[in-house]
């Protein structure tokens, strides 16, 4: 009875939430105890684009699957492709989050891919994140990698705390 009241509460409040302004996308799920949402996966168990990882914190993320895009001229690095990733970081924690904090490395197969910055098609880098995310709020981060112009397998390492701070996880599939 009283999960029944907790989970019609949570319900509550969620619909509310979402008069107040856009709804949030991404939520840890639920059906998981909270021992399950606070194992963050090693590096060497990799995720797939798409999926979801937790961390301890209560923060969590997603990783689109890349699309590619021609960079413009004036892109730094300059290269012939690039690989865009969404990347989605729900605050589930008490506490705001500070998107400054995030590391993203990538890897191409197994090469060291560098993050491209071309503002003429709004892809800022990740140093653009600095908008304090509140409890309860996601936000979307657009990344993009060079990578060669043939198909290669791509990596992305997150720590949503920086380097050296949080378990890293890993995120991999075809760009």
């Amino acid at each position: 009875m009283k999960f029944a009241k907790s989970a019609a509460g949570l319900c509550l409040l969620l619909a509310v939430a979402g008069c107040a302004g856009p709804s949030v996308a991404v939520t840890p799920n639920e059906d998981l105890t909270v021992e399950q949402r606070s194992e963050t996966p090693s590096a060497s168990d990799a995720a797939a684009f798409g999926s979801q990882r937790v961390w301890a914190s209560g923060l969590s993320v997603v990783v689109s699957a890349p699309r590619s895009l021609a960079p413009s001229e004036t892109a730094i690095p300059p290269a012939k492709r690039t690989a865009v990733f969404t990347i989605t970081v729900y605050n589930g924690s008490k506490v705001s989050y500070h998107p400054s904090q995030f590391s993203v490395r990538a890897t191409a197969d197994g090469a060291p891919a560098a993050e491209l910055v071309d503002s003429v098609q709004g892809l800022n880098g990740l140093a653009a994140a600095v908008a304090e995310l509140p409890p309860g709020r996601d936000t979307r981060l657009q990344l993009a990698f060079a990578v060669p112009e043939q198909a290669v397998e791509m990596r992305l390492t997150i720590q949503p705390g920086g380097q050296g701070q949080d378990a890293a996880t890993v995120f991999k599939g075809q760009a």
